[in-house]
């Protein structure tokens, strides 16, 4: 339970003292004086500035160090030496300051000594009332109460929203990244206060409508998760250093296809977190959700002057996953009357010989409003021609009737594209009036309205969903197993039983070691067989030769385990043979993959995919953190690309998807039963259309467990 409270938050953002410990006299451009941007900015709070060498700075009486302060104070900013860093937290700990921001350099960001340094401070706090933000940030902007803590100057931008970020440039040039920004916070390094504390408070304050995430990485995914999930108000994050370096050390396909970006992507997802590709979809983004109360629908009206403008949104709108709407006809038949017989109307709706006619303000306004009046158009985009450099002018009665529109129409969003030399002009203006947002290129258009819709429509309103707890299971099969295994790195054969005690069909497989024994397993089994070279140190067994499918009679058994035994010989001179497993083979049916990995942080990372051969060719996989309700194990399988090979294709019967969806269940269930799995792979599990059965799998151990 963090110890971070309101009364931290409140300290934190707008308090009514400060301490400014390394405070200068140096003054004038170049300086970076904190405290002569604060005082020059007028602010209304007590400054006590620190400095060792001098006994006056800017014209307040300055004190030796923090603890010589006799007043209590909220608010402490510490910009000495890295050095001298941890002497000056000691004594706002002494103090009892409750917020301390270290602006200082020279911690978890450079080397070992300032990774030490790191570790100090935050014993330092550890148990106490105060709570440490950075180091290495420029701490806080609240553009509600003009006040900020940074050593740069910088213009604020009020909106309703807010901003976590791990780099300060975030904040500073949030009018670019966020569309200016309400509060800011740069946790820098983040030592102590995290994304997952600050977000409860952010949450609760009601002047913020959009949350805004910048994410170098996160630590306590799974807490992150739980809090984020909570929070009734969008949340953007931006995500960066996308690394594979996770799935070096991975010891399965789960393993290996579960990046740390994957894990992050399905945490977001579990949340109800809108992640973005770029800045420019963070800002649009945050523009719609501030701009729009709502949006009901994804059909899409276009209203343009030029047919090749209306074309390049179709396309724009199409890439998201928005639909272009079909308006009705009667609504068609009174735009045509502002046409000539030759130009039939459709949507893009080309108004340019309206305009003619009627005006380019009047012509557009009209054709807009009978659009939205229509019940078959869930939003419009209109088109503006921006080409002159010399002004707003021409455009302006044209806008404040898009705006009037959109004051009588408040749940059907109206994006304006505005294209030509004088857009950014165009947009500003039309956006003064607080109801219309402006775009400078389709797509920017189509993801902002793509992201609008799906928050109203996908995960505001969507209720928490407790996963199902799985029918038939034996814990107590697979507490013997592992116990029995105690010391193994991996199992083979024994994950088939493991999964055989939690409701998983299996294809049962028997151990040959040698032709005699061979035979007398295929009699028992039964033909045709399957072959599979059992050895400890081989995983991927088919890209070695170590897999023979559909073996039909016994000389083909008995040359089949000849040549796999040269061809793993050869292949694999050192590893371990123990012998080769038989199973039935089953011909029908897909092959898909079931799996699990267990990330720190995050817990266990459920997988879904094609199997067999293709799995890490085709890198068509889906994940999503345990537990696994039923509408995140759907979304699971629908979200593969080859998804629609479930359906039936090519005369082939749909598969069960109600047996996948509960083989997805119970291998979640198992994963957070048992933390001494690390990894798990059912690969190949064939599903068919009233039966699944796993023929292979794999599980990769831990001591001791999660």
């Amino acid at each position: 339970m963090t110890k971070f409270t309101s009364e931290h938050f409140g300290q934190l953002i707008n308090p009514r003292s400060i301490v400014i410990a390394g405070a200068s006299d140096k003054t004038g451009p170049g300086s970076y004086n904190l405290m002569e941007n604060l005082l020059k900015e007028g602010i209304d709070k007590t400054i006590y500035p620190v400095n060792i060498r001098a006994d006056e700075v800017l014209g307040h009486k300055a004190y030796k160090r923090v603890r010589d302060i006799p007043e209590a104070v909220d608010l402490a900013i510490i910009m000495v030496p890295r050095g001298a860093v941890a002497e000056a937290v000691s004594d706002c700990v002494l103090k009892g300051i409750k917020a301390v921001l270290v602006v200082s350099q020279g911690f978890a960001d450079a080397d070992f000594e300032g990774h030490d340094l790191q570790d100090e401070l935050v014993r330092i706090v550890e148990g106490t009332d105060t709570c440490l933000i950075g180091p290495n940030t420029i701490g806080i902007a609240n553009s509600f109460d003009y006040f900020h803590t940074s050593f740069q100057k910088f213009d604020l931008y009020p909106r309703a929203n807010a901003l976590v970020c791990q780099s300060g440039m975030f904040v500073l040039a949030s009018a670019d990244f966020t569309d200016g920004l309400g509060i800011g916070i740069d946790i820098g390094n983040g030592a102590e206060i995290s994304f997952n504390d600050l977000l409860p408070h952010l949450g609760a304050d009601d002047r913020i409508k959009v949350i805004n995430l910048h994410m170098e990485g996160l630590a306590d995914g799974r807490e992150f998760t739980r809090i984020a999930s909570e929070i009734t108000k969008p949340i953007v994050a931006f995500k960066v250093g996308k690394s594979e370096a996770g799935a070096k050390a991975a010891a399965s396909h789960s393993g290996a296809l579960a990046s740390e970006d994957h894990v992050v992507d399905a945490a977001f997802e579990k949340a109800g977190v809108m992640r973005v590709d770029d800045l420019d979809e963070m800002t649009d983004l945050n523009k719609a959700l501030l701009t729009y109360p709502d949006m009901k629908g994804k059909r899409i009206a276009i209203i343009s002057i030029s047919g090749g403008g209306g074309i390049t949104m179709v396309d724009a709108l199409g890439e998201c996953g928005l639909e272009i709407a079909t308006p009705s006809q009667s609504v068609l038949n009174k735009i045509q009357a502002f046409n000539p017989p030759w130009l039939e109307i459709g949507n893009p709706v080309d108004s340019w010989m309206a305009v003619l006619q009627k005006g380019l303000a009047g012509a557009n306004v009209e054709i807009l409003r009978l659009l939205l009046e229509d019940d078959e158009v869930d939003g419009a985009v209109v088109l503006l021609n921006a080409y002159r450099t010399t002004g707003y002018e021409s455009l302006a009665e044209w806008v404040s009737g898009i705006a009037d529109a959109q004051r009588d129409f408040q749940d059907k969003p109206i994006a304006m594209w505005a294209f030509g030399k004088n857009q950014h002009e165009v947009i500003e203006k039309a956006e003064e009036n607080g109801v219309v947002a402006g775009f400078s290129s389709p797509k920017r258009v189509a993801r902002a309205l793509a992201g609008l819709y799906r928050y109203h429509n996908e995960i505001k309103d969507r209720k928490s969903e407790m996963a199902p707890e799985p029918k038939g299971t034996s814990s107590d099969i697979v507490e013997n197993i592992l116990a029995q295994s105690e010391g193994a790195e991996a199992l083979g054969t024994e994950t088939l039983e493991i999964l055989e005690a939690y409701g998983i069909k299996t294809a049962a497989a028997r151990l040959a070691t040698n032709a005699q024994e061979l035979v007398k397993v295929g009699e028992v089994i039964g033909y045709p067989l399957v072959m599979k070279i059992a050895s400890e140190q081989i995983l991927h067994k088919t890209d070695v030769g170590g897999v023979k499918l559909g073996i039909q009679t016994e000389d083909e058994l008995l040359s089949s385990f000849d040549a796999m035994m040269s061809d793993i010989k050869a292949a694999v001179p050192d590893a371990v043979i123990d012998g080769v497993h038989l199973q039935r083979f089953q011909g029908a049916g897909v092959e898909i993959i079931i799996g699990a990995t267990r990330h720190a942080g995050f817990g266990p990372v459920i997988m879904f995919g094609l199997g067999g051969v293709l799995t890490e060719i085709l890198d068509d996989v889906s994940f999503a953190l345990a537990p696994v309700s039923r509408t995140e194990a759907e979304a699971m399988i629908d979200k593969l690309k080859a998804s629609a090979i479930f359906d039936g294709v090519r005369g082939a019967k749909p598969v069960d998807r109600e047996l996948l969806v509960d083989a997805i269940f119970r291998v979640s269930k198992l994963m957070e039963d048992f933390p001494e799995i690390s990894e798990l792979d059912i690969n190949p599990f064939t599903i068919e259309a009233n039966s699944g059965i796993a023929l292979d799998a794999r599980a990769i151990l831990q001591p001791g467990g999660a």
